[in-house]
């Protein structure tokens, strides 16, 4: 492993990591992100840039060795555990689901019988997503929160819409769990962290306590504070529960990008390469799913990305470029240490690999008769949207349908949207990206929005 110094160059232009790791420093500090960890692998080496420290109550430098909760870039990590079975033949993923847990009982019975883990593993599951989770750690966590899916809302059949399920995933963890006969930590473990010589990842708080580990924070009028709060339970832990290091991250990275493996690989090639080839199209901010890697096209090529989110407490990147032979990985202990992500993520991108930034997007402007076809109510499920056609936009409203469980939960405030294209909007204030897209049924009528990485139904 190679600790980055001042003076190295790794480009032919001259532009080396020493600009990226002033990056990294200054705009942790701007940003309030206490500490945080960068990782690139490219041409064969690893780099590792750190700034700031662990706990803003009891600071300790953050290194490559200081774990981090990488939130829902665990959801892969679940999937490669399910595909090492099924490159073993233990499991296919077009096999119903209730064929492998007979007890599973959804709210719609056909649901329940024809439900797939190709379903599971591409979001596509149609039923409540956003499920509650509880801060229990006991054995039974995961089986006693799946007991409870009959009570989730079916929105769609299986395989019809693309919307991110934090259930689905949590669903697949359990039947690890049910195939291999073990916990679900003890199976990736197993299939996935030891092959890989992922030594510095954990699951369970107790094995992170007495090892050097990253608090989260929460950014208040007074300045950045500790949050004290693990910010999930076990049941949550195939979705967005895995503790690791920037070393661990960077392995995990370069065996998806490459192969690379520290011991036996924990799933073939074909299957590794399956893993990261379009499934269906996603909802913005992602273009397409794979298994489950989630698919952006950025800066003129498709890149395969996962990133997680921590009660908003620690947030994660992890991006790959097969074709270029780079990964990048960013870990953090604060919200807006997802901006420092995206920052980091363009920089690279345009320095290091000489890539040209995305084209702005054009607004647009609109008749009222254009804008009421897209106005009404859009509900996700645990949130929704109210469309109001406004000055030649629409206005967006958020509003939970029920009291959010965690007290962090927050929605963003009203936003202004324009038409950038046909049936896609961008926000005023964010005109890089695209908002949302709409879809519409056989008769032209706009039934459903995606955005936020959700399918949102229209209900009026």
């Amino acid at each position: 492993m190679t600790q980055i110094q001042a003076t190295e160059q790794v480009d032919a232009k001259g532009t080396g990591l020493k600009e990226l790791r002033d990056l990294v420093r200054t705009r942790s500090a701007e940003l309030d992100v206490p500490g945080a960890a960068v990782g690139v692998a490219w041409q064969g080496r690893d780099y590792h840039l750190t700034a700031g420290v662990t706990s803003v109550d009891a600071p300790a430098p953050v290194t490559p060795d200081t774990l981090f909760m990488i939130g829902s870039t665990t959801k892969t990590v679940t999937a490669t555990a399910i595909l090492a079975l099924v490159d073993r033949g233990t499991l296919d993923l077009d096999t119903s689901v209730v064929d492998l847990l007979p007890e599973l009982a959804l709210a719609d019975a056909a649901v329940t019988a024809s439900l797939t883990l190709r379903h599971l593993l591409t979001h596509t599951g149609g039923f409540e997503g956003d499920v509650e989770d509880d801060e229990l750690w006991g054995p039974t966590a995961l089986a006693d929160s799946v007991a409870t899916f009959g009570s989730l809302p079916q929105h769609s059949p299986p395989g019809a819409a693309f919307s991110y399920s934090n259930a689905g995933l949590r669903l697949a963890g359990r039947l690890l769990e049910a195939v291999t006969g073990t916990s679900y930590e003890q199976a990736v473990r197993d299939l996935v962290l030891a092959p890989l010589g992922m030594a510095q990842s954990y699951y369970l708080p107790w094995e992170v306590w007495s090892r050097p580990h990253a608090v989260g924070h929460v950014v208040e009028e007074n300045g950045t504070a500790v949050a004290h709060t693990w910010g999930m339970g076990r049941s949550a832990a195939p979705e967005g529960g895995l503790v690791s290091s920037l070393r661990d991250q960077l392995a995990y990275g370069r065996f998806h990008l490459d192969g690379t493996c520290a011991g036996s690989p924990p799933v073939s090639d074909a299957t590794r390469r399956a893993m990261q080839v379009a499934q269906r199209d996603a909802a913005p901010p992602f273009d397409a799913v794979g298994l489950p890697w989630l698919l952006v096209d950025t800066h003129g090529l498709r890149a395969v990305t996962h990133g997680g989110n921590i009660a908003g407490i620690q947030l994660s990147s992890l991006l790959l470029l097969p074709e270029h032979g780079f990964a990048l990985t960013t870990l953090t202990n604060a919200a807006p240490g997802r901006q420092l992500g995206a920052e980091v993520t363009d920089w690279c991108l345009e320095n290091l690999l000489g890539l040209d930034p995305d084209p702005a997007l054009v607004p647009a402007s609109a008749a009222a008769a254009v804008l009421a076809a897209y106005a009404g109510r859009y509900d996700s499920g645990t949130w929704g949207m109210d469309l109001a056609a406004e000055e030649g936009g629409l206005i967006a409203t958020f509003t939970f349908n029920a009291a959010p469980q965690a007290d962090h939960a927050v929605l963003p405030p009203p936003q202004q949207l324009q038409l950038c294209g046909p049936d896609e909007v961008l926000r005023i204030t964010a005109p890089g990206e695209v908002f949302g897209r709409f879809e519409r049924d056989a008769t032209g009528q706009v039934v459903r929005l995606l955005c936020q990485g959700r399918a949102l139904h229209r209900v009026r």
